[in-house]
């Protein structure tokens, strides 16, 4: 078993990772709040299982910041099999990252 990560996705990429069981209850209601609040550009809040060397992966490409890269790679079905997200922002999850539905890019 891996470690839960979560944070914030949108049409840019990864804009937040995280463990989540390194983050308080506080964190993680504003993580909630501030993909609700940017949901024009198809924010969500996702959670991904992943083992150590994945997070690794994730880790160094954002400290590259590639950040729409590191989303690509958590829509890769050979790194990643499932993942999770509220499910009024499923429909969004399929379309990130891109940036062209970000209405002010």
């Amino acid at each position: 078993m891996g470690t839960v990560y979560t944070g914030i996705m949108d049409a840019h990429g990864i804009e937040s990772f995280y463990a989540k069981d390194s983050v308080s209850e506080g964190q993680l209601f504003r993580t909630q709040m501030r993909a609700s609040l940017n949901r024009q550009r198809h924010a969500l809040v996702y959670e991904v299982e992943l083992d150590d060397e994945q997070a690794k992966a994730i880790n160094e490409m954002l400290q590259e910041n590639k950040y729409f890269e590191a989303a690509e790679l958590l829509h890769d079905p050979d790194f990643l099999e499932d993942y999770g997200c509220e499910p009024e922002m499923m429909s969004s999850w399929q379309m990130i990252p891109n940036h062209k539905l970000d209405p002010y890019y």
